[in-house]
């Protein structure tokens, strides 16, 4: 009877001991990946933004005529030339990191934008790269190429967007990424409404890949498009398969309705874990 309560009791203590030392990714339960990924798109995708208020809004980048106002956290901004003789170059010096946007985020450093022509004629290249720049504490370095495809048979002005060579670094973050997509603009694109950056709408499609934190490589694709609401800094519907060697597929849902806030949810087969973005 002693040798098999010492057996059980030996059994009892080892898998106690091996559950409480396993991690979350043997149990199959890590998160960080999505939250990476989520963070990689808010972020490009934030710089892009940036990067098109300003071009919608002077008359060089484009037709509109629109007056420039720039937004507080902004020191200066120009273009390289005063005639519509192209490529220009854009520089947006956002100065120091004590300077609050009026989103009340957190940006600084330089963005730089090359056109190769005005920024809605199809054929344009747009061309984004970084100089010390930061959105609150994440550091962005890498090349996005926007390209203007033209409208589609629906009428919607497209875009071909890569980033290239993107990281970010921050702390405990260090994260490499790079994507090929589309962009669709489906709202707000209307001549009386182009002076109101805020309400265009754009839907995103397409995969990406790269390397998280820990050094676990990644792949994600697009399932259903993310919907980049200009009202809201953050995705507001799509969903996503993300592939990360070793442990079982992910699905990343940013929401079935438009509510703007900075969730999205994880699902593993019947498990679904809900993951912040760090905004």
């Amino acid at each position: 009877m002693r040798p098999l309560l010492f057996f059980l009791l030996s059994l009892f203590i080892s898998t106690t001991f091996s559950s409480c030392g396993e991690t979350e990714r043997d149990q199959d339960l890590e998160t960080l990946t999505a939250r990476e990924v989520a963070l990689s798109y808010h972020v490009f995708d934030d710089a892009l933004r940036e990067v098109h208020r300003f071009a919608m809004r002077d008359s060089l980048l484009n037709d509109t005529g629109i007056v420039q106002r720039f937004n507080s956290c902004i020191e200066d901004a120009y273009v390289s030339d005063t005639v519509a003789v192209f490529p220009l170059y854009l520089t947006i010096n956002y100065g120091g990191d004590t300077n609050i946007c009026d989103d009340g985020f957190n940006r600084f450093g330089v963005i730089r934008a090359a056109f190769s022509g005005k920024y809605l004629n199809k054929s344009t290249v747009v061309t984004v790269t970084f100089d010390e720049y930061y959105k609150d504490q994440f550091r962005i370095d890498g090349t996005v190429i926007l390209t203007n495809l033209g409208l589609n048979s629906d009428g919607y002005m497209m875009f071909d967007w890569e980033v290239i060579d993107g990281h970010i670094t921050g702390i405990n973050t260090n994260i490499t990424w790079e994507g090929e997509h589309e962009k669709t603009w489906v709202a707000g694109r209307s001549f009386e409404s182009q002076s109101n950056v805020d309400d265009d709408i754009f839907h995103i499609e397409g995969i990406s890949k790269g390397r998280n934190s820990r050094g676990n490589t990644f792949e994600n694709e697009i399932t259903n498009p993310y919907v980049a609401d200009y009202s809201c800094q953050w995705f507001t519907a799509g969903t996503s398969s993300l592939d990360i060697p070793n442990l079982e597929a992910r699905r990343l849902n940013f929401g079935l309705t438009t509510e703007c806030d900075n969730l999205l949810i994880e699902r593993r087969n019947n498990t679904y874990l809900e993951v912040e973005i760090p905004y």
